[in-house]
């Protein structure tokens, strides 16, 4: 009975918040410089959110379309015979069935579970178990406490007290409703913890590498997904302008071309770059993270969702960096390994030619001003049949892949 009545108020939560009912995601691939116009004009006149963005012909785009605008859409795309693909029928179906699936709890669990997405309490219990289990290889510190008051944490896991062992720093959920991200970092953190002493491969490469883990690096995002709108994407800091608007995107916020292409100063966008660079706590804690750490920081890691991309910098210019030759052949020698264990195919290179041109982002930043030669961004799992609201049976397929890539990358290094 008592689960019962909290599968309700869970959904509850859900279905009195934002909701996406008749909702569709509709792919669209354009197959030339035309083509590829009329969806622009036509996600700007109808004020259509994107889920991806055209970075080169013939390759799909995702854009969520409400029920109003649905057959406007379709049929206009299809008048100029343009092809159009619905991979979701219904965007609030597939978010109350995912809700569905999870297995409440009278407590916060104290231990790993890859079998459903988890809270940010939920989370940070599970953190809090695994410190205390494995205490002699892992601490935690705080990297910066958010605007609502919640601290960004970050997990060091270490064989040794000394701090003189070159670091892989990873970070995961800069953006809200990239849920996967989060919880592959939570995959990681628990096979580098149990596989410590027991798996000669952890074993080697903890022995080798302290490894810095921000698995939720937006928690006021992340727990606005959960509490009132599930796509959404920013931090929840005040933006202002004439609506009012929330939230500034954190990986538009770092001092590399501030404001540069592919960020926009409108308070209401999802892009939005902030007043000035590092005004945000979420970019400010991985910034000071890092920078704290100094030359250590060998491999810069920064997980996001979805497109199936292992990317290099740079973001806010077609320019490739001096070592481009080499992170070329370590992002290949990862995806290699990635692919390798499910078949998952991934693209690799440059951000701006790989995804799109984005001004402001982290990867860019760890590159250039942190001096960090191996910098990667990695768009995880799908390619957009479920796109943000992957199933949560996916989580543990995409962090086994996930983690052989970023293995194999490092021993590449």
């Amino acid at each position: 009975m008592r689960t019962t009545a909290l599968l309700l108020l869970a959904l509850a939560a859900v279905t009195s918040a934002v909701t996406y009912h008749g909702y569709k995601v509709v792919s669209v691939t354009p197959r030339t410089t035309a083509e590829a116009q009329v969806l622009q004009k036509a996600v700007q006149l109808l004020q259509l959110q994107q889920w991806t963005h055209p970075h080169r012909l013939g390759v799909p785009v995702d854009v969520l379309v409400p029920p109003s605008l649905v057959y406007v859409f379709l049929s206009g795309l299809q008048a100029k015979h343009i092809p159009v693909q619905v991979k979701i029928t219904d965007v609030q179906a597939l978010i109350e069935e995912q809700v569905a699936t999870r297995t409440p709890s009278t407590s916060l669990p104290r231990a790993f579970d890859h079998t459903q997405y988890h809270t940010l309490d939920e989370i940070y219990s599970i953190l809090d178990g695994v410190e205390a289990d494995y205490n002699s290889l892992v601490s935690s510190y705080t990297a910066a406490t958010t605007y609502e008051g919640r601290p960004i944490r970050v997990l060091k896991v270490s064989s040794e007290e000394s701090d003189t062992k070159p670091v892989i720093w990873i970070d995961c959920g800069i953006h809200a409703r990239e849920w996967i991200s989060s919880a592959v970092c939570q995959y990681i953190l628990d096979q580098l913890t149990s596989g410590y002493g027991s798996n000669s491969d952890v074993t080697a490469l903890l022995d080798t590498y302290d490894f810095h883990i921000m698995p939720v690096t937006n928690p006021d995002g992340y727990e606005f997904t959960w509490s009132d709108d599930r796509l959404w994407r920013k931090n929840r800091f005040p933006s202002g302008g004439a609506l009012n608007c929330h939230g500034i995107d954190p990986n538009r916020n770092f001092d590399s071309d501030f404001g540069g292409p592919g960020t926009s100063d409108q308070p209401c966008s999802d892009i939005y770059h902030g007043t000035a660079a590092f005004s945000e706590k979420e970019s400010q804690a991985v910034r000071d993270s890092v920078q704290a750490l100094g030359s250590r920081v060998k491999i810069f890691f920064t997980l996001h969702a979805y497109s199936q991309l292992w990317m290099t910098p740079y973001g806010y210019t077609y320019d490739l960096p001096d070592n481009y030759d080499e992170q070329y052949r370590v992002s290949k020698v990862g995806v290699d390994a990635l692919i390798a264990v499910h078949g998952t195919e991934f693209i690799y290179g440059n951000i701006a030619d790989v995804i799109y041109m984005a001004a402001g982002g982290s990867t860019d930043w760890a590159y250039d001003a942190a001096g960090i030669q191996y910098a990667f961004a990695l768009e995880l799992r799908d390619q957009g049949s479920y796109g943000f609201l992957l199933p949560p049976e996916q989580i543990v397929p995409t962090g086994e892949e996930t983690l052989a890539g970023i293995v194999a990358a490092i021993n590449a290094v």
